[in-house]
């Protein structure tokens, strides 16, 4: 038998002690994070909060208050999420342009927050429209410089843990959110106005969080600062689009294949209510926020110290075990599985995909290429949500989860072929 070198040696030490349930660790871990990438984490908490509020009494205010039927209702909600998709590349060339991602995130901010009263005052449909055109042009407006300002300020090596630190808390918000808005409706006897009023307090606690961030003057790379040139200049110059190579695009395709294994989560209610009264359906939903809370930041920390590409492959794992339970496990325990592992390798194979992009680009085309990357994942996600309804409704909701296991288990397969052995995600070479 061949004796192990030293160097394999030290490397076991290393993994058990990281495996080690030590809080020490845990915590020394969590120093390490950045503070600016706690205020841009908690912002997206407050402002997911906010959205939560309101998109959790949106429907039944517009169908009970404003007496508009489903259709109607369907447009608007289509109409300004449209809006707010299709801002995220202008957002970050724009803040590639300006190098300053803090001023979008305050100009989404503002906007949001002008927009909360408003609604909460609107008296019809039309009204309702340019109000939640503007707040979903704020949303749409901070989601990619927010995204890119985690990268800006976090060294390379703890990006994995500051992404999912990021989505943990802006989950936990909208998880807060819910509940928030469930209390007000209680107290308030179900006037939907005053949750729509009480949901701008959030908004202001998110522009203080932006307030507290200091931009830094450029990328952090093995614990030094490389200054990014001045503003103004065009992130489209062929010198910073060559980074946007084959490696980027590697990732960006695979990243589109598993996207097409998920599907709305708006249908999980739906799949529960064989198992559930419709009491207790929505607990299904509940679930897949709680994977999402809960697995985020340990996957990204995990990445940070074994590599983002053996986390993915972790991920994808999961959303097969997700769509096994779904599928052949019939009864509630099995949904609620499906639904955690769902939600929770969601939100953590998101974060993994943008802390690679994030290396993979240069600096002043990050925005850029991370607004393209939501783009793809948008198409793909409409792509899916539309084949795996249209399975639902033709066969049931069964082969709808049957259509993502066959999607998930080819995306594994594929990994090899995209994102060779040989990648490092710590370096700059790929492919």
């Amino acid at each position: 038998m061949a004796l192990r070198s030293e160097s394999d040696v030290e490397e076991s030490k290393v993994i058990v002690s990281s495996l080690s349930p030590r809080p020490e660790g845990f915590f020394s871990n969590m120093k390490s994070i950045p503070k600016g990438v706690f205020a841009v984490s908690f912002f997206g908490l407050f402002l997911g909060m906010s959205t939560t509020m309101v998109y959790s009494q949106f429907a039944m205010f517009m169908k009970t208050v404003l007496h508009a039927n489903e259709q109607t209702i369907a447009m608007i909600d289509g109409t300004v999420e449209y809006i707010a998709f299709a801002c995220r590349i202008f957002s970050g060339v724009l803040s590639d342009y300006l190098s300053d991602r803090k001023s979008i995130l305050l100009a989404g901010c503002l906007l949001t927050l002008f927009a909360r009263p408003i609604l909460s005052i609107a008296s019809s449909s039309f009204m309702v429209i340019v109000v939640q055109a503007i707040e979903r042009l704020g949303n749409g407006f901070q989601a990619t410089p927010r995204d890119s300002l985690i990268a800006d300020l976090s060294p390379m090596e703890n990006r994995g843990k500051s992404y999912g630190l990021s989505r943990s808390l802006k989950t936990t918000g909208s998880l807060s959110g819910t509940l928030v808005a469930m209390l007000i409706m209680y107290f308030s006897c179900d006037n939907y106005r005053i949750v729509f009023l009480c949901s701008a307090i959030p908004v202001a606690m998110a522009l203080l969080c932006v307030l507290k961030i200091k931009t830094p003057k450029g990328d952090i790379v093995d614990g030094k600062t490389q200054t990014k040139s001045t503003r103004f200049e065009n992130p489209l110059q062929v010198k910073y689009l060559k980074t946007l190579d084959k490696s980027f695009w590697c990732v960006l395709m695979l990243a589109f294949i598993f996207e097409l294994s998920h599907f709305s989560e708006i249908l999980f209610p739906v799949y529960a209510s064989q198992y559930l009264s419709k009491t207790w359906t929505g607990s299904e939903s509940m679930c897949i926020s709680i994977g999402q809370v809960l697995m985020s930041f340990p996957i990204g920390f995990l990445a940070d110290k074994f590599g983002k590409i053996k986390l993915i492959k972790v991920c994808m794992a999961c959303m097969i075990l997700a769509n096994i339970s779904l599928v052949f496990w019939h009864s509630i325990l099995g949904v609620y599985l499906g639904a955690f592992l769902w939600g929770g390798q969601m939100t953590a194979i998101q974060g993994l995909f943008l802390s690679l992009i994030s290396e993979r680009v240069d600096i002043h085309v990050r925005g850029t290429a991370i607004g393209v990357y939501y783009v793809a994942i948008g198409t793909s996600y409409f792509i899916s949500s539309t084949i795996a309804g249209g399975i639902w409704s033709a066969h049931g909701g069964q082969y709808a989860y049957v259509y993502s296991l066959c999607i998930a288990c080819f995306s594994l397969a594929i990994f090899r072929f995209l994102l060779p052995k040989k990648y490092n995600d710590r370096n700059s070479e790929m492919c």
